[in-house]
């Protein structure tokens, strides 16, 4: 099963985050694809924090999902696309959702 995600969750809740590379682990370990992390509103602040970078760098080596900024969060922000993440705008999200079974979303 191909899987995508969106996070939104909000750079105070990083329990949350390690919930959300959990469930990426868990995913692949049962034979899942993780197609797509895609980082909207608070979650490009919260993906991008320096604790965290090096976490989403594994996530990144380990699955070959794309690991997307919105644009618009991004912009809206300051936050720079470094290290695993890239700039994407909703089509992409919309894309990887319609090749995906799955879109799983943690706020």
């Amino acid at each position: 099963m191909e899987i995508s995600l969106i996070i939104r969750t909000c750079p105070k809740d990083l329990h949350r985050l390690a919930l959300a590379r959990r469930f990426i682990q868990t995913a692949t370990e049962k034979g899942h694809t993780i197609r797509q992390c895609f980082f909207q509103s608070e979650g490009v602040v919260s993906a991008t924090q320096a604790e965290c970078i090096s976490e989403w760098q594994q996530v990144a080596d380990h699955t070959q999902a794309e690991l997307l900024l919105c644009s618009q969060a991004a912009e809206e922000y300051g936050v720079d696309a470094e290290g695993p993440f890239q700039i994407g705008g909703l089509g992409a999200l919309v894309e990887a959702a319609v090749r995906s079974d799955r879109v799983v979303s943690f706020v």
